[in-house]
């Protein structure tokens, strides 16, 4: 018998954990045990063994799972690392990263089922098919394997350059040398196309993980790969804390998308989390990118990240040309189309183009970032505007079920025909969203087969799956889509993309908002002529004169990464400074500003003399969300090793006791500040 501090999944004042008896004399630390705290019982994680008997009554840990779960030193270390640098509890950390041990079981691991097929339409090429740039890729990863030290690398290659298949024979040459390979990917959706990949190259114990799964297929994965039951796993940002028994190779598909920051507790960002798991390790780390984020090029540029290029398509393909066509002087497309359909939002250019895309019997993905049917509804007889009642935003329209929805609560209501407010019928779908978009091209073009790719359309398992296989068996004409279709799927028939409005989110108040348009539009882009026909893309747009879109339609890279660069050296913004954001919540916008404001004077103080610059206390951009008023506060730094030292002395003031409707949490290397 022995007492264990365990840490646990619930807020502690001040302890990391919390003192238990177990019923062993030697308690494996990292073990996952079941726990009472108060009336619950949560699972827990053993952090060590307490050698001094407290002076209260110790409760009994309630249960252990069979088979155990335990996590390893390794992963333990680098939980305790990723709570210490994004200012997050341990528990919660372990929380993220660990599966429930209830769907633990005493079965062979369940690897990936090879109902997926269907996703390419050849095999990768072998080693001896790739072209010389993919091979002097190659070979430096090869290199790179073979040696104990840890090494990074950006594999920085336009958009059908063939970076898939490069990072796929590194796996195998790292599988031959008997170690394992992470490929970690942005959205779920595009696990089953990379898994393919690998099954037709030959790789057999492969298996994915992301958060869709059920526990039981969760723990699964988790227990093989600790056993070293599977070679490679596919997954999105939580297979980052898998406990591999021999990790040798890391893969951060598209690295510069958003989705690999968590938006809630722990804030870690997987990409960096990979960096620093790769260099404990001596591992090999693969950021891969046709347009990297800034932070990653401007380690490239500093010297402290390899380069490998891919600046050409495979099989010598051409990029795709891009036309940019302005919208503040759109005419009526002169197609052949019944004189009752016209689009206000479909320029001719890009009409005629689907026009002779379908004749041609080939392709189309029409991209626009915005759910719903129209972005606001208001009444023309008192001007009411439909509104959430809990956040600081319009209602969207959403004709498809007939409701009215809020995209940041979830608050849902029916679409009336009536405002209830005066009760006029005459109501204005304010704004354009991708439902509207699909109506407007079945009307234009009512024989061609459509699909929409967004949230709303694949809240069901397997939907976005099945959307997807159908559009590459030919079964679809036109994709339609959100942000989701412009993540790296390979469709060889496509040969047109267009863009409907590309300048949605260019003016958005948040520091990236130019670099995330430039990486959506070239994105999206590149989907167009990856198999053997050239691709066009219309891309249509109020500012064309824009750098970032002229960039975009250039597929210029390096071009927006100087422009932008120089504008974020001048403010201090990553990657030339580094950022805390801190927000501040509560049901009440004084309070809120009373707490706002102690916590500011309170971080001014303890700042004196450190290299720490303080922005705000302001409101928030969308100043109200699920019924809390949100104010922030930024803390600004040119050294990284100087901000942290800084927050490390902030957080007992942040995390002091605070009034009961008043919650503060910290945001390290925040990705929006919206």
């Amino acid at each position: 018998m022995a007492l264990v501090r365990v840490a646990v999944p619930i807020p502690l004042a001040k302890e990391e954990a919390l003192v238990y008896e177990i019923a062993e004399e030697t308690p494996e630390i990292g073990l996952r045990v079941l726990v009472p705290v108060g009336p619950r019982r949560v699972w827990g994680t053993v952090l060590s063994v307490e050698p001094n008997t407290p002076g209260f009554r110790v409760r009994k840990i309630a249960g252990i799972p069979e088979p155990r779960l335990v996590v390893t030193t390794e992963l333990l270390e680098l939980c305790r690392w990723v709570a210490d640098y994004y200012a997050a509890s341990l528990s919660d950390v372990l929380q993220a990263a660990v599966p429930s041990p209830g769907g633990l079981t005493r079965r062979a691991p369940r690897l990936a089922p090879e109902d997926a097929a269907a996703w390419l339409q050849v095999a990768p090429p072998r080693r001896e098919e790739l072209n010389e740039e993919q091979r002097i890729a190659l070979e430096a990863l090869e290199e790179a394997i073979g040696s104990p030290d840890f090494r990074d690398f950006l594999l920085f290659g336009v958009t059908g350059s063939g970076k898939t298949a490069v990072y796929l024979h590194a796996a195998a040459e790292c599988l031959r040398r008997g170690g394992q390979s992470l490929i970690l990917v942005p959205e779920i959706a595009l696990s089953p196309q990379t898994l393919d990949s690998f099954r037709r190259a030959g790789f057999g114990r492969v298996a994915l993980y992301h958060s869709t799964l059920r526990p039981n297929e969760r723990a699964d994965v988790w227990r093989a790969a600790a056993a070293g039951e599977v070679d490679l796993v596919v997954g999105t940002r939580s297979a980052v804390f898998l406990p591999f028994r021999n990790l040798r190779l890391l893969v951060v598909d598209e690295e510069q998308d958003g989705a690999y920051k968590q938006d809630d507790a722990p804030r870690y960002h997987a990409r960096d989390v990979v960096l620093v798991r790769a260099q404990r390790l001596g591992a090999v780390a693969v950021l891969a990118s046709a347009t990297p984020s800034l932070e990653t090029y401007a380690r490239v540029k500093r010297g402290s990240c390899g380069l490998l290029r891919l600046p050409n398509r495979i099989d010598g393909r051409p990029m795709p040309t891009v036309r940019i066509t302005d919208l503040r002087h759109r005419h009526r497309a002169h197609v052949a189309v019944p004189a009752s359909a016209s689009s206000r939002y479909l320029g001719s250019a890009l009409v005629e183009a689907m026009a002779r895309t379908l004749e041609r019997k080939e392709q189309a993905i029409l991209f626009l970032n915005r759910r719903g049917h129209s972005t606001y509804l208001q009444c023309r007889g008192c001007g009411d505007v439909a509104r959430c009642e809990r956040c600081d935003v319009s209602l969207t329209v959403h004709l498809v079920d007939q409701s009215l929805r809020c995209h940041y609560c979830g608050a849902e209501k029916a679409l009336r025909p009536a405002c209830p407010g005066c009760g006029a019928t005459d109501l204005w779908f304010g704004g354009v969203g991708i439902q509207k978009i699909e109506r407007e091209v079945a009307g234009l073009f009512p024989g061609a087969r459509l699909a929409r790719l967004d949230f709303d359309a694949t809240r069901k398992r397997g939907s976005a799956a099945a959307i997807l296989k159908a559009f590459r068996t030919g079964e679809t004409d036109f994709l339609l889509g959100t942000q989701m279709v412009t993540k790296g799927f390979d469709f060889p028939m496509v040969t047109l993309v267009g863009i409907i409005v590309a300048d949605l989110q260019l003016y958005l108040p948040d520091f990236r908002a130019a670099e995330r348009t430039f990486q959506l539009l070239t994105q999206v882009a590149g989907r167009a002529g990856r198999g053997e026909r050239a691709g066009e893309v219309i891309l249509q747009t109020y500012d064309p004169d824009h750098p970032a879109l002229q960039c975009a339609a250039a597929q210029d890279f390096e071009a927006f990464y100087e422009h932008e660069a120089g504008e974020r050296m001048e403010l201090h913004y990553p990657p030339f400074g580094h950022l805390v954001q801190i927000e501040i919540r509560g049901s009440k916008v004084e309070r809120v500003l009373r707490e706002s404001e102690r916590l500011r004077d309170a971080l001014l103080r303890l700042a004196r003399g450190i290299d720490v610059e303080l922005l705000g206390p302001a409101p928030k951009p969308i100043s109200r969300i699920k019924g809390a008023e949100r104010w922030h506060i930024l803390i600004r730094s040119g050294s990284r090793k100087t901000l942290h030292g800084f927050l490390q002395k902030a957080l007992p003031v942040l995390r002091d006791r605070k009034p009961s409707d008043i919650r503060v949490t910290v945001d390290v290397d925040p990705r929006q500040v919206l």
